[in-house]
């Protein structure tokens, strides 16, 4: 019966104990703690993911024929990540020391794939071999997560770059989140539109969103849903050679999406689901005999899932 009743004892102070850390976060904004000399440590898996799809003709005779066609190229690499907190200053930012080891890929594909194209599957090789030949990382990061002087080895896309995709990728490799300055409120989605007050058409507008979500588990946590959705115009050709017919400009879509799961203890990342897509989609000349004009699409895809390690 003593058992019990100190069971019991031990389980309401728990809850209190989580109970507080909720009341206290939901007046004040989620700031990130940092311990000098600790280390965290986390399993970092990365897919990539790429598609093309379009049109190829053959003419015969006076006849035209078209063969439409669907590419894909994929690959995974996975790594454990350890941060040492070496160093951490008066305001609160903590200069870090990531090492990455213990390196997975399986980046060959299937080559009896019915989509299966080698030079696809080629770029996506050097994308994981470029992810794997990272070892050390030296950055500091502030205490609402923004990090400072990470290197461009902090997770490019080789050949696949795509500026965009590629600066998301560097932070989303990352086991840490930027941020809101508000309190944390559940529930309240916050958004807001990314707009393009110039004439440049070549420069993104779209929306972002942010909103906190309870999270249930032992530790005190709570998970912040962030998600973007962008669109542009590729002006590479806004000046081309008078008397040639012009095609529409190239149309780039991007949109990422992610889930944060932060201990309210101390605001470190407990785990995460991240990713993001570049997409773009070109119009290609009238093909004789099409009802439609062709177009060609591609789509690049990173995954990131990030889990704490004991």
């Amino acid at each position: 019966m003593r058992f019990r009743h100190t069971a019991r004892l031990f389980a309401l102070a728990t809850l209190s104990v989580c109970a507080s850390h909720l009341t206290i976060a939901q007046q004040k904004p989620l700031t990130r703690t940092f311990l000098l000399g600790t280390e965290e440590r986390y399993q970092v898996t990365v897919a990539i993911r790429v598609e093309t799809h379009g049109i190829s003709t053959e003419k015969i005779g006076e006849k035209t024929y078209a063969d439409f066609f669907t590419h894909e190229a994929a690959g995974q690499v996975s790594w454990r990540s350890t941060r040492k907190i070496s160093a951490v200053d008066v305001d609160g930012v903590a200069t870090v020391l990531e090492t990455l080891d213990r390196v997975e890929a399986r980046c060959d594909g299937d080559p009896n794939s019915k989509s299966f194209e080698a030079a696809l599957q080629k770029s996506v090789q050097t994308t994981c071999a470029s992810w794997q030949n990272v070892h050390e990382l030296n950055y500091r990061e502030e205490k609402l997560g923004l990090i400072r002087g990470l290197s461009e080895s902090g997770g490019g896309l080789g050949e696949s770059d795509s500026s965009l995709l590629s600066l998301w990728a560097r932070r989303a490799f990352r086991q840490s989140v930027v941020l809101p300055k508000s309190p944390l409120h559940f529930g309240d989605r916050a958004a807001h539109r990314i707009e393009n007050l110039s004439a440049d058409r070549g420069k993104p507008e779209g929306e972002e969103s942010m909103e906190w979500l309870e999270a249930p588990g032992e530790t005190p946590a709570a998970t912040l849903h962030v998600s973007q959705n962008l669109r542009w115009i590729d002006l590479a050709n806004r000046n081309p050679p008078k008397n040639v017919a012009t095609r529409p400009d190239p149309r780039h879509l991007f949109y990422a999406d992610s889930l944060n799961t932060l201990s309210l203890l101390d605001g470190s990342l407990l785990k995460a689901s991240r990713s993001a897509t570049h997409e773009t989609k070109d119009t290609l000349d009238p093909v004789p005999g099409l009802p439609d004009v062709p177009t060609f699409g591609s789509k690049l895809t990173i995954t990131v899932t990030i889990l704490r390690l004991p």
